[in-house]
């Protein structure tokens, strides 16, 4: 009898688990060959897998079917998929990295004292301006490539190769596809889109508790914790207040939701009540911190992992001094036993 129960049991598992596989094939735009070796995944995770000589791939959605799912390639734009499922197979295209080079001095391999100016501008805005961007190391600066305006006042950072960061203090690994950095040092404005992929540090029992201190400490008051805590209408409980500049502004004034058919229920956007662009004072009391965020449009999709489908809002104060040194993956969690106040 109890083999019987099983196989029955098997019988219904087994269909569910085949159905969380997406597969699909990833092709170059142009020539329509297959891309090899590219990247699939879910952006900010470590869920992800890589095409085979044929493009080809199949990856385990492990109930990350909200998000997009992002494909990079070397050599390639990465691209964001909105729409797939386990019922159909994912046909996708990339297109090849051209760098425009009119008007523009390129500084890729000429003046060392200028490119060595260029690289910690990059590092200061890429990585961050907190105490977990003097504990990341880059590992391939030679990759990255610097192109200035003739007047030296916006700089562009390309990289054919994934940026590949180690980040000794929080104890992660990460890919990063770097699609467009700018930086404009007239209006001290960065803006930086880009995919990540985690991989843990193998470390220690010692090791693995300091990094989850270290963690606690840039998760509260971070992008991250903000949107989670609009995601649960929780602004308050946590110790943020957003106003603009006649008054607080409440959760019904931020977020719309949206009715949905997906596993997940309904949808939420960021969706301002009143014309925008915006921009909002955010603070978080425990820590002090004073940040802003600048909504630029509406229908920003966000999830409670703290994802949130950009570009659309540009920070500015504490938060914006947080970069790829302080991202935490999307199935981080806090935890109750280590958590404390961020020491900015």
């Amino acid at each position: 009898m109890k083999k019987y129960i099983l196989a029955i049991t098997f019988l219904i598992i087994s269909p569910l688990a085949y159905n969380q596989i997406i597969r699909g094939t990833v092709m170059d735009k142009e020539t329509k060959d297959p891309v090899s070796f590219a990247a699939v995944y879910f952006d900010g995770t470590s869920i992800a897998t890589y095409t085979d000589d044929k493009g080809s791939f199949r990856l385990d959605t492990k109930k990350n079917l909200s998000k997009p799912l992002t494909i990079s390639a070397l050599g390639y734009y990465s691209i964001n998929i909105q729409e797939y499922s386990p019922n159909n197979d994912v046909l996708a295209y990339l297109v090849p990295k051209v760098f425009e080079i009119k008007d523009v001095i390129v500084n890729a391999k000429g003046n060392p004292y200028i490119r060595k100016q260029n690289l910690a501008v990059f590092k200061r805005e890429f990585l961050g301006r907190t105490g977990n961007a003097e504990e990341c190391e880059i590992i391939n600066e030679d990759d990255i490539r610097f192109i200035t305006s003739p007047g030296q006042d916006t700089l562009k950072a390309y990289s054919i190769k994934p940026v590949f960061i180690v980040n000794k203090g929080l104890g992660y690994k990460i890919t990063y596809y770097l699609n467009k950095f700018e930086y404009i040092k007239s209006r001290y404005l960065c803006q930086l889109i880009g995919n990540s992929i985690f991989n843990e540090d193998t470390a220690s029992a010692t090791d693995r508790q300091n990094y989850e201190i270290r963690r606690n400490r840039a998760y509260l008051g971070s992008k991250m914790h903000f949107i989670r805590s609009l995601w649960q209408d929780d602004l308050k409980a946590e110790g943020y207040v957003v106003k603009n500049l006649k008054r607080q502004i409440s959760y019904k004034e931020l977020v719309r939701h949206q009715l949905s058919v997906d596993p997940g229920g309904s949808k939420k956007n960021i969706y301002y009540s009143e014309p925008i662009p915006v921009t909002l004072s955010v603070k978080w009391e425990p820590g002090k911190a004073e940040s802003g965020m600048e909504i630029l449009r509406n229908n920003i999709f966000f999830d409670e992992t703290g994802y949130y489908q950009g570009p659309g809002i540009i920070w500015y104060g504490e938060m914006a001094k947080q970069g790829i040194a302080d991202l935490l993956p999307y199935d981080y969690q806090p935890s109750e036993k280590t958590k404390t106040v961020r020491l900015f």
